[in-house]
């Protein structure tokens, strides 16, 4: 039997936010095109594993606490059914937690009918998820989402970055720009775990090229606070290149009795310009054997 394909895109289209799991005894369903309205209890709701937001303000939290006091529940958080009574939320997180916050008993719920997770494929369908509805609204910023993909690495989830890419419909050379944020200085993780100070991941991109610790924290905060822009960043990475490179030769080529070896750093490339190179050695290497 052939394995069925998770169409997330499809899943992500019944809300807004986050994606929890719950066991929950519903008190009223009501059936519309397909999907069902309910009212879940609170308290069985449980956080998806693969959540990839790592911050939520307070300030945030209770000013959306106070407005559901006020006004209720303007959109019902979305969850998918997994088994009888067991779901994943995919959308309300912060709703749900406003409601744990207020002392409320159930919340409602838009559910997705259809059981569509396989139990191989669940850990990839919770994170395909949570990531692909949060990047489609801009919602995460780039230390999460760089976590979460760092995540499903780790777990092999994805036997490549390419196909990473593919899941979340970007290219290979975002997916490789996004998980470059963590190679920033601590104190720059720190700042955007919290703050959230930026989303710009082409200007994070540019700023860990930095390698002085001192200078990269200093040019991050200049950027925070608008001193320098995405444009001045890549002139500035631009003129330290090519210092670098007027002082130490990029490549280094070895003669030996029967062999040639060749090698030069390429981490400062992108991923088209390595693909480049790889492409004209072959070329040359083709034209002798």
């Amino acid at each position: 039997m052939a394995k069925r394909k998770i169409n997330a895109a499809m899943i992500l289209a019944a809300g807004e936010d986050a994606h929890l799991q719950t066991k929950a005894k519903v008190s009223h369903a009501k059936s519309i095109g397909g999907e069902t309205f309910l009212e879940l209890n609170v308290e069985d709701i449980q956080n998806n594993p693969m959540q990839p937001r790592i911050y939520i303000g307070e300030d945030e939290l209770k000013d959306l606490a106070r407005s559901i006091k006020l006004h209720g529940l303007i959109q019902p958080i979305a969850v998918v059914r997994v088994g009888e009574s067991d779901y994943i939320l995919k959308a309300g997180q912060r709703r749900w937690l406003a409601h744990k916050a207020l002392g409320l008993k159930t919340i409602k719920a838009i559910v997705q009918e259809e059981t569509i997770l396989p139990k191989k494929e669940n850990e990839k369908a919770l994170f395909e998820i949570a990531v692909m509805e949060n990047t489609q609204r801009d919602n995460l910023n780039p230390l999460e989402l760089a976590l979460s993909l760092r995540q499903a690495m780790d777990k092999n989830l994805y036997k490549s970055m390419e196909e990473l890419a593919l899941a979340l419909s970007k290219s290979k050379s975002y997916v490789s720009k996004v998980l470059k944020v963590l190679s920033l200085e601590d104190e720059i993780i720190k700042d955007l775990a919290k703050n959230k100070s930026t989303n710009d991941i082409e200007s994070l991109y540019e700023i860990q090229k930095i390698k002085d610790i001192k200078e990269q924290v200093r040019v991050y905060f200049d950027f925070i606070a608008k001193k320098i822009d995405r444009k001045g960043l890549r002139a500035l990475n631009k003129a330290k290149n090519k210092v670098s490179h007027a002082k130490v030769n990029p490549y280094k080529i070895e003669s030996r009795a029967k062999k040639v070896k060749v090698e030069f750093d390429v981490s400062d490339f992108t991923d088209n310009q390595i693909t480049e190179i790889n492409e004209r050695i072959k070329n040359i290497l083709n034209e002798y054997f």
